[in-house]
């Protein structure tokens, strides 16, 4: 919950002393605020009531109160918490009905329509409007599926000005907002909570035609892609008993384990009228889309061929009969729209403000996509904080990229789609992008499980580490000796047994993956195009790390040793290292080197010694966060206790290759801390221009 949702349960609370007299004054106020949106974060306390009690005195809410009743989750409405209720009208469970389930009435309904239904609504975490952003909530819906929330702005004629208006789910828009009551917040909304049980791909062949995305469908289903994004949740029995056992064991205050291995998907999606803007490369005078599926169809392979031919000119012309070949033109153009993670439009791009963005410049995430090439996500400050894919704002290779727009997503079981507002593809220009651009994967991101089962969002300010087991992960694999979790700031100090402070964590994206227990761990790494790239890793440096032993290969049982074994716990300050902090050194990208009449060691000149012992300060934008958990601390280029290690310089063949790190560190209690892995291609780490410390 945010400060002002806290400072409003904190005001509901004080209010608890006043006389029934006041309280049915907010009664009537209430019967006069019945509008077609909400309005800022305008508010109602019910003082001493409970969401049950307040469903209770309106009537308008008693179809709505008698399917919790069935379901049997009413009174939990009257227990002492912090909920969220959407609750429709009775009107919109009447329609629900009529629409869905004509042949029933509410009494006659089947228990699991009213048990989904009843639980759909009800989600165990406050929510007020304020808290709300576009993509999906934090904490599921006690039907354990993620609510979709879009924030829209609409004119409203009445008051000559438009009014912000929030719709979950596609379709229940909120009528009436922010009835604040003891246990919790109450959404009145206009429709029942659209709650698919559908997975994604049939859930998208049922709206295509509705939302306009026909031909996108096609393609999507001739590729044979929407058998990739059927898997809902891993039902491997040796999981489901790893992940009991984990749960058993780790029952600390703090500690957690995921209930299951959830798979997940998000699809970029084209509507009909984005490609009926396009023409056919072989028949110029026809537009791509035009309302004949199978001629459509034809004209968009030609479009993508078109594209891949180039991208891909050794495999031109020889897969182009068979759709469903991972090598074919129109499969790896659709590949290319579908992300292995079930992720909403407000966390496509993860912002951490203040602690790891380049200053005066733009979040970006990394994802590999089912095609294989890397999508690049930017949220760019000047366009409003929209998110753009494959942007490019250098002067050799300008593309403008393409918009994931803010409305129109919708979501289900096992994923998401989400309408773009041009054509998505992996091209020339971005396969360049790639080759002159640093690439720094957080290990936040380059987990998928952590987004698919809700741990890297988690809001949990409690949360001290999330731990998995063996077999977890599709890209970084250990043993059962190792000990893996994922922490994220803030952790409690309180909650520390060692007493060594986590609450000044530094960390890129506020995140970071440990490794504990005599590990041996291996990460597999997206393909970038063929060159020759640095590889590195970003790390947290002090005592409790370990010596490990760091291998390269592409093929896991035949890897090489990139170097001696690398000792974690040795900080910036150790002569192997070689570190000056920024503070203490004459900064030479500021002020002509002329000027250095003190004789003073330059910044370029540390970096570059640093360099030559295998090492780089952490990025120039990142500051280790105060225990006040609102200032900035310690700057990254002055911190001994965060470095880049340079793995190795490898030429890259275009393929997945794989890090592994085996522990040669005869101490026990020692980790291994990975918080990002860059790709760093020689354009940049060797170019004309000296790469920038960000």
């Amino acid at each position: 919950m945010n400060k002002a949702a806290l400072w409003r349960r904190a005001a509901a609370r004080l209010l608890t002393g006043w006389s029934v007299a006041c309280m049915a004054m907010a009664s009537v106020l209430l019967s006069g605020c019945y509008d077609d949106g909400v309005e800022g974060d305008s508010y109602y306390v019910f003082v001493g009531q409970t969401i049950g009690d307040f469903l209770d005195a309106d009537s308008r809410y008693s179809d709505f109160s008698a399917l919790l009743q069935r379901a049997g989750v009413k009174g939990l409405m009257y227990a002492y918490g912090e909920y969220t209720c959407l609750a429709p009208t009775n009107e919109a469970v009447e329609q629900y009905i009529s629409e869905n389930y004509p042949d029933y009435t509410l009494e006659t309904l089947p228990d699991s329509v009213v048990e989904a239904l009843a639980k759909s609504h009800l989600i165990g975490e406050e929510y007020l409007t304020s808290d709300l952003a576009t993509g999906y909530l934090a904490e599921p819906n006690m039907y354990d599926r993620r609510v979709q929330v879009n924030i829209e702005k609409e004119y409203d004629a009445s008051l000559n000005d438009s009014m912000t208006v929030y719709v979950f789910n596609n379709s229940s828009r909120i009528i009436q907002g922010n009835d604040t009551v003891s246990n919790g917040v109450v959404h009145t909304i206009d429709h029942v909570l659209e709650q698919s049980s559908y997975l994604l791909p049939d859930f998208m062949a049922n709206r295509c035609e509705a939302e306009g995305f026909t031909l996108f469908m096609e393609a999507l289903r001739r590729t044979g892609l929407t058998e990739a994004i059927l898997p809902e949740k891993d039902e491997d029995p040796e999981m489901e008993a790893k992940l009991a056992q984990y749960a058993a064991n780790y029952t600390g205050k703090g500690q957690k384990v995921p209930s299951a291995r959830r798979y997940g998907f998000t699809v970029f999606v084209e509507k009909d009228e984005v490609y009926a803007r396009l023409y056919d490369p072989r028949n110029m005078a026809k537009p791509v889309y035009t309302g004949d599926l199978e001629a459509d169809l034809q004209s968009l392979a030609n479009y993508a061929k078109e594209i891949y031919d180039e991208v891909y000119p050794e495999d031109a012309g020889l897969y182009d009969d068979d759709y469903t070949n991972p090598r074919n033109p129109l499969h790896r153009f659709m590949a290319y729209h579908i992300l292995p993670r079930n992720v909403g439009y407000s966390d496509l791009v993860l912002a951490t403000a203040d602690w790891s963005v380049p200053e005066g410049g733009d979040y970006v995430e990394y994802y590999e996509t089912m095609a294989g090439p890397l999508l690049r996500l930017q949220m760019v400050s000047l366009q409003g904080n929209n998110i753009y894919l494959d942007r490019c704002e250098r002067d050799n290779n300008r593309m403008d990229g393409v918009q994931v727009l803010r409305s129109g997503s919708a979501s289900t079981v096992n994923g998401n789609y989400q309408f773009i507002n041009n054509v998505l593809a992996y091209t020339t220009g971005v396969k360049n992008m790639f080759l002159t651009e640093r690439i720094r994967i957080d290990t936040g991101s380059l987990l998928a499980e952590l987004t698919n089962n809700n741990v890297r969002n988690d809001a949990d300010v409690e949360m001290l580490g999330w731990y998995f087991p063996s077999g977890y992960f599709e890209s970084v694999t250990y043993d059962d000796q190792c000990e893996c979790y994922y922490n994220r700031w803030p952790i409690p100090q309180s909650e520390v047994s060692d007493g060594w402070s986590h609450e000044d964590l530094m960390a890129y994206k506020l995140d970071n993956m440990n490794f504990g227990g005599e590990f041996d761990v291996t990460f597999r790494l997206p393909e970038v195009p063929p060159g020759q790239y640095e590889i590195r890793i970003g790390y947290v440096a002090n005592g409790f790390m370990a010596i490990s032993q760091i291998y390269f290969g592409y093929d896991t049982e035949r890897m090489e040793p990139t170097g001696i074994p690398l000792d974690l716990s040795l900080g910036g300050g150790f002569p192997k290292v070689g570190m000056i902090g920024d503070a203490d050194l004459f900064d030479d990208r500021i002020y002509d080197i002329s000027m250095n009449v003190n004789g003073l060691v330059t910044i370029t000149e540390n970096d570059k010694t640093m360099r030559n012992h295998g090492y780089m300060k952490g990025p120039d934008a990142m500051y280790r966060v105060n225990t006040d958990r609102v200032t900035k601390g310690q700057h990254c280029t002055d911190d001994w206790w965060y470095l880049r290690h340079i793995v190795t310089t490898q030429q890259l063949d275009g393929r997945p290759f794989y890090l592994r790190f085996r522990k040669v560190d005869e101490r026990t209690a020692r980790i291994l801390n990975v918080d990002f892995i860059e790709i760093c291609p020689r354009s940049v780490y060797n170019g004309a221009v000296l790469e920038d410390r960000n």
